[in-house]
Formats: C-alpha cells, structure tokens, sequence
C-alpha cells in the first residue's frame, strides 16, 4: 500500500506505542496477529503446554518451517541492567538451541523482539555467532523495522486493528474539545489523591525539548500537540471546577515524580504518562490528538520534565 509521509508517521507513532506495551506474552499475541493477516493458513500460532513448555516456538511458518522466538522486555528494553542484558543474550542462545532441537526441518529462525530504538549491540553479537555456527539455517532479528515494513503492506482499516490509529498532522489541526476533558476527567477520577504543585506555572524552556532527553520522534509528538497548548488551557481554565488547573498539574507532576524516581529513561516516562492518560486502551486518532495535547500543555506550563539542564556534580 501507499501512504502520505503523514500518515506513515501516524502508523510509525502507533506501532511504538504498540511495542512499548507489549509486554512478554503480548508480543507474541500481536505476532500471531499480524502473521495470521499476512500469511494466513501459513502461520501457526502456538501455545504454551505448562507441563512441557513450548519446544522453544512462539509461532511459526510451515513453508519453510520457519521458528520465531519472541522477546518483550518491560519498557521496550530501555535502561537494561547488565544482568538483565546477560539475560536476554542467553535467551537468544537457549531459544535457538531449544528450536534446532526440536524442528529439525528448521529453515529460518527469527528472534522477535519489541525494543524502539535498534536492538543492543550484545544482541546482534550473538545472532552473527549463530549465524557462522549454524550456515544452513537463516538466522535473523526481527523487531521495529521489520514490524513496520509488514504493517505498510497492509490497508489501512487492518492497521488499525493491528495497531490501533495514531494522529496525523491533519488530525492535530482538528483537536476534539470534548475528547480533550473526557481525557482529563477520566484520568482525575483513577488519582488516589490530588497533590497542588509546589510551585507557579513556567514558561517553557526554549531547549526544554532537547535537554530532557527525548528522542526525535517523542519531540515531534509534543510539538504536535504544542500547536493545541493554548486551545487545551482555555478549556481547563474555563471549566467549571475552578481547581481543576491545579490539581491537574500536582497529579501529573506526582506521577512524573514517581516515574522519574524508577530511573526509567525519558521516553519511557513520557509514554507511561501517555498510558496515564489513555487508560492503557486502544487509542482512535481523535484520542491520540486530545493525549498529546494534553501532554504538550502540561509540558509548556512545566509541571512535567525538567524546566532546566540537570548539572552532574563530578564526586
């Protein structure tokens, strides 16, 4: 199929979102969905006998046989502790191992993971090892790219099953007001608590979007959103519990707070607040505009992210 710059973007953002929440056995379930669509009797998906456990297969093609083994750290894989990289480069060994074992028809073996940004150098060692040892198998990685290259074959109502729909830039120009305070009061309705911020409104930073870390494609979506910013603090400003503003503000910087202090990485706490806001529900494109709006206001009045460089002070 082809798409508009725009809306392969729109897919891109939803497929990421998509990764980040698939979590172990949700990665293998959105495999078998996409694979069941493009390969149809082809595919197989495969479940998990607890007694004897899953031959090292999490899905696989009869012709030719065709092994994929599916991996889905928590937050995509972002700030990986070196154990828990020792970890997944044995998972890489011990899958394959189990997989030769048991299908020895073997043509292909896929190692299917869910990080964001490019698999770890550890990993990509390991399938090279692999590959030298074992020359008659094709040994391959398949993560982000690969999932997107089969989601822009396909047409656009299936996409969005798969993955749910994401705005485009032609969506951001038709920001929903009343989507935008259905978000906000859902998500006061689920704070256990509501925390005043413990100081006044900033004006945004003009680098506050590059010294907090974020990478370019969570930048884009809060600049999206940022062309809303003002429309979203009308609303909030106008509405009729005159608190509103603040107790927003002090639940969105508690959370921000509470991210912050697990030490996950910046795009990850931006897409758990982004989670904060949607419930952890598929998002229409409609939703998706009010979130990142609602994110992008939060962002400007700094009451989420750094409103200034964090200095390291050498010991």
């Amino acid at each position: 199929m082809t798409y508009s710059l725009s809306r392969k973007k729109a897919i891109r953002a939803a497929l990421e979102l998509k990764l980040r929440r698939a979590k172990g056995t949700r990665l293998q379930e959105f495999l078998a969905e996409l694979m069941k669509v493009i390969h149809g009797d082809n595919f197989q998906a495969i479940g998990t006998d607890y007694s004897r456990g899953d031959l090292q297969c999490d899905g696989l093609l009869f012709e030719p046989l065709t092994i994929f083994a599916c991996y889905g750290p928590v937050n995509a894989g972002a700030n990986a502790t070196e154990a828990a990289m020792r970890t997944a480069v044995a998972k890489v060994d011990t899958d394959f191992a189990g997989a030769f074992e048991n299908w020895p028809m073997l043509k292909e073996w896929r190692f299917v993971h869910n990080y964001v940004e490019q698999p770890p150098a550890q990993i990509v060692q390991k399938i090279l090892e692999l590959r030298v040892q074992h020359r008659a198998i094709t040994i391959s990685l398949f993560g982000k790219d690969q999932f997107e290259s089969a989601l822009l074959s396909l047409d656009a109502e299936t996409i969005t099953e798969l993955v749910g729909d994401a705005a485009s830039d032609e969506d951001f120009r038709a920001l929903q007001p009343s989507i935008v305070l259905a978000v906000v009061e859902s998500t006061m309705k689920v704070v256990d608590h509501r925390q005043a911020p413990d100081d006044a409104p900033l004006e945004v930073p003009q680098q506050k979007l590059h010294f907090n870390g974020l990478t370019a494609h969570s930048q884009d979506r809060i600049v999206k959103g940022m062309q809303n910013a003002t429309r979203v603090a009308k609303l909030i400003q106008d509405h009729q519990d005159p608190m509103l503003e603040s107790d927003l503000a002090g639940a969105f910087k508690a959370k921000y707070l509470e991210l912050k202090a697990q030490n996950l990485d910046p795009d990850d706490i931006l897409f758990n607040l982004y989670d904060f806001s949607a419930g952890g529900g598929r998002t229409s494109a409609a939703l998706d505009v009010a979130i990142w709006s609602l994110l992008a206001y939060l962002f400007e009045k700094c009451m989420i992210f750094e409103d200034k460089p964090v200095v390291t002070v050498a010991a």
